[in-house]
């Protein structure tokens, strides 16, 4: 049902794109208050009206938000456009690349955290305009010509103007600019190989697509203005992100660039693992075994995986690991197993190691670390170390345990209550750089393990 949802919404996301005209003159307006800025299009198409022509994606908009927040839009209160209703973004009237004439737009605005309104234009030949105020421009008189703006430094009296808009087209102006359509703007984990698309524009001969990694496009990955199709495949970098515009050609000249939109390419899977120890075809591995491998390049974690059989069909031991060791207590004495690693990050999972196998120790009573009867405590790993390791232990019963750290003169410095624990191996993680109160330099320290019938010293070298 879900699946048919997503379905249903992507073909109506579809039909609309590919239903909407792009207007035969369309002429972008943008106005801001310094901190937030929208443009507003106008112009002409034989077949816009002076009311919402929703397949030139004329849309209305809600109510005019309340004072404080920033807006502007296209309305029609004072120049006898109702149809305008609460107001447009881009107003469109009927024309053509050969009208000769005035057409009368309102402009309406707000700041939000701003303090003045600027309003930017850049007109093609063939059309200029006024800006006026509706006191017969005794306040604000502008001409419109080619590329130029206005500041509005009393925005919160002066809150809107009439633009008159004067067409002298003789023939094919510039075309509009092409709207993106995707990867959708601010898409993230998108391919690093996507087909970039935009809508088709009536009467172009050629595209021009520009891909950057800054939003001014001073840094191009791709500058290619000989496209004739309205799609274009890619090749970019993992975990990247990027900009890019596109504009479109005919015989009178380039459109302007369209919005910029962006998008992030996801990260490549992690590079594979490679084994370290136990050794390939290792004998007499002591109890508990422990696994270690070298770090794979963009992992985030790894899936170590140890198996009676090599085909790994039924596991005795599949656990996800933070870090590239592993310390495995649940292994049996005089047994051959196989082992292998495979890496993972967001993006997926690396292939997998190398299989490696080893065969532990075997083992008699008076020696079986894995029975009852011996107070063990293991060489700390790694050692030596720069932040934290790795410290393990096994009991021959249940015990209070407490550990202790000295320094070089065997003065303790450190305690750690580690509790009523039961038989069997444990181990903990030993972080020098969380430790409270202790400001240890770097160099050689010991630390004992004890209990109330046992006792054992170990040494490591901390490297700060």
């Amino acid at each position: 049902m879900r699946y048919k949802f997503i379905l249903i919404t992507i073909f109506l996301l579809s039909s609309y794109l590919f239903s909407q005209t792009i207007p035969q003159i369309n002429i972008p307006l943008n106005v801001s208050d310094g901190f937030r800025s929208k443009t507003l299009y106008f112009g002409l198409d034989p077949s816009a009206t002076n009311g919402i022509d929703t397949h030139l994606d004329e849309m209305e908009q809600p109510p005019i938000p309340p004072s404080g927040i920033f807006d502007a839009r296209f309305v029609g209160y004072d120049i006898n456009i109702p149809e305008l209703g609460e107001g447009v973004l881009k107003d469109y009237r009927k024309g053509s690349d050969t009208t000769r004439g005035q057409y009368t737009h309102e402009l309406r605005y707000q700041v939000g955290s701003g303090t003045t309104i600027t309003i930017s234009w850049n007109f093609p030949s063939g059309v200029s305009g006024l800006l006026q105020d509706f006191f017969g421009g005794a306040v604000v008189n502008k001409n419109m010509n080619g590329k130029d703006s206005l500041v509005v430094t009393n925005p919160g009296i002066l809150n809107k103007l009439k633009m008159v808009i004067t067409y002298n087209l003789t023939g094919q102006l510039p075309p509009s600019p092409p709207n993106l359509i995707s990867p959708a703007n601010g898409s993230i984990n998108v391919i690093t190989n996507p087909v970039l698309k935009w809508t088709q524009v009536s009467g172009v001969s050629n595209y021009h697509l520009q891909i950057a990694i800054d939003s001014n496009f001073s840094s191009l990955v791709l500058n290619d203005s000989t496209i004739q199709t309205n799609e274009k495949s890619v090749e970019l970098q993992p975990q990247k992100k990027y900009y890019w515009r596109v504009r479109s050609k005919n015989n009178a000249g380039w459109s302007l660039f369209s919005q910029i939109w962006n998008f992030t390419t996801k990260s490549n899977p992690p590079s594979q693992p490679i084994l370290n120890s136990p050794p390939k075809g290792a004998s007499s591995i002591s109890l508990p075994v422990e696994f270690k491998w070298f770090s794979s390049s963009g992992a985030e974690n790894y899936s170590l995986i140890v198996d009676e059989d090599s085909t790994f069909t039924n596991p005795v031991l599949n656990e996800t690991v933070f870090d590239t060791f592993y310390v495995a207590s649940s292994l049996l004495p005089n047994k051959t197993y196989y082992w292998k690693v495979i890496a993972n990050n967001f993006s997926g999972s690396s292939a997998s190691s190398e299989i490696w196998y080893f065969t532990t120790l075997t083992t008699n009573v008076e020696d079986d670390i894995s029975l009852p009867g011996k107070f063990i405590v293991y060489q700390n790993f790694p050692n030596p170390f720069n932040s934290s390791t790795n410290i393990s232990y096994r009991l021959p019963a249940d015990s209070q345990i407490k550990f202790f750290l000295y320094d070089i003169q065997g003065k303790e410095i450190f305690n750690l209550d580690l509790g009523y624990q039961k038989e069997g191996f444990h181990n903990f993680k030993l972080d020098f750089s969380k430790l409270n109160d202790v400001n240890l330099t770097g160099g050689v320290f010991f630390y004992r393990l004890a209990t109330n019938k046992f006792s054992e010293v170990k040494k490591l070298v901390y490297l700060k």
